[in-house]
C-alpha cells in the first residue's frame, strides 16, 4: 500500500507539473541503463546537470553502425519538465577518456514518466536530430540543462557498472571520473543489425556539486576501497 501510495502521489505531482504521463512517440531503447534496470542503490537524484555548469557522459559501443536519435536521464522531480531546453553531446573517446566533442544537440524535453524510475527520480526523454555510431567504436554521451537545471541520478553498485560517470565543467573541460555511481539513462534509436552494447569502466574520483533547495552544496566522494 506504501509504494502504491507513493507512486500515485508522484503521478499527481507530474500533472499538476503539465507533464505527460502516456508513452511518447519515441525510436525503441538501444541501451537501458535506468535505475530500474541497473539493480543498485540511488546514491542521489539532485546531482547538477546544466550546460553551463556539471554535467556528465557516460560511455557506450554497439556492435553494429547504430544510428541513436533519443536519449532519457533520470533525476528528481523538481528540475526541469516537457518543454524544458536541453542538449545532448557526444564526445569520441580518447584512450579510455573523453576527447573530442563531435556533436551537440539542442532539443526539449517531450515526456517526463516513471518509465524505468526508482528511488524518487522521473525519467525525462528527449528526441534529438540523430548521430550514427560506427560500430565497435567507443563514444561518451550525456545530456543536460541547457540553461535550466535538469539535475541526475547516479546508482551506486550497478549491475554491470563501474560505480563511475565522466564529469565535465561549464566551459566543456573535461575533469575526470566522479565516483558517486553510475548514470541512470536511456538511449533510443535503430540498430542496423543484430544488437550488442557495453560500458567501459574508468577509474577515478572528482569533486562533485549536488542541488539542495536552490543552492548547490559541494560534496567530496571517496571510492570504496
Amino acid at each position: 500500500m506504501a509504494i502504491r501510495s507513493k507512486r500515485a502521489g508522484v503521478l499527481a505531482m507530474l500533472a499538476l507539473m503539465g507533464c505527460a504521463t502516456g508513452p511518447a512517440m519515441a525510436s525503441p531503447i538501444l541501451l537501458d541503463w535506468s535505475p530500474q534496470a541497473l539493480l543498485g542503490a540511488t546514491s542521489g537524484n539532485a546531482y547538477s546537470n546544466i550546460n553551463r555548469g556539471q554535467h556528465f557522459a557516460e560511455v557506450v559501443s554497439f556492435a553494429v553502425n547504430t544510428l541513436v536519435d533519443g536519449m532519457a536521464i533520470y533525476s528528481g522531480i523538481g528540475y526541469g519538465g516537457v518543454g524544458t531546453l536541453v542538449d545532448v553531446a557526444i564526445w569520441a573517446d580518447d584512450a579510455g577518456r573523453p576527447g573530442a566533442l563531435l556533436g551537440r544537440f539542442g532539443s526539449a524535453i517531450d515526456l517526463v514518466d516513471m518509465d524505468g524510475a526508482s528511488g524518487g527520480n522521473v525519467r525525462k526523454h528527449a528526441q534529438f536530430a540523430g548521430f550514427t555510431m560506427a560500430a565497435d567504436v567507443s563514444y561518451w554521451i550525456g545530456m543536460a540543462g541547457h540553461s535550466v537545471e535538469l539535475a541526475q541520478t547516479a546508482i551506486r553498485n550497478a549491475n554491470g557498472g563501474d560505480g563511475q560517470m565522466a564529469q565535465f565543467t561549464g566551459r566543456g573541460s573535461y575533469q575526470g571520473q566522479a565516483g558517486v555511481g553510475d548514470m541512470a539513462f536511456r538511449l533510443y534509436g535503430t540498430p542496423l543489425g543484430p544488437q550488442q552494447h557495453v560500458a567501459i569502466p574508468l577509474p577515478g574520483t572528482l569533486p562533485l556539486f549536488g542541488l539542495a533547495g536552490v543552492g548547490l552544496l559541494a560534496a567530496r566522494w571517496r571510492r570504496s576501497g
